[in-house]
């Protein structure tokens, strides 16, 4: 199931981030996911598996200068605690925030991660 974040969930977000950015200073705060979940540009999206957050994914729709009034998304910050299921987790995620660029009417959705770098056009 995939839902969005909720200040309850920081613990699950604080573990999954620090398994996918290890060393790096990662400080999830309630707050902050409350102020994420009150904007209608942002969505923390989590994977729930058996009642057990296993993914995250972070979308953010962006003011674009170059169609009229459409906004473009990003995609980032993926983070995963699936074992196995990983690849089905990570691909649920992907396909929900391709839902949200195209309910929102965005002119692209642009995916970036830690290695890869991908730029997905003609979301119609």
């Amino acid at each position: 199931m995939i839902r969005q974040a909720r200040p309850e969930d920081r613990a699950a977000l604080q573990r999954l981030y620090e398994v996918a950015n290890p060393g790096a200073p990662v400080h999830v705060i309630a707050s902050r996911i409350e102020e994420i979940l009150e904007s209608p540009h942002h969505f923390l999206l989590l994977h729930e598996t058996e009642g057990r957050v296993d993914g995250t994914l972070f979308v953010t729709l962006c003011l674009d200068p170059m169609f009229g009034t459409l906004p473009f998304a990003v995609a980032e910050n993926v983070a995963l605690d699936a074992g196995e299921s990983g690849e089905e987790v990570r691909l649920k995620l992907f396909a929900e925030a391709e839902n949200i660029a195209r309910e929102h009417r965005s002119t692209k959705l642009m995916l970036f991660a830690k290695e890869v770098k991908v730029l997905r056009n003609d979301l119609s």
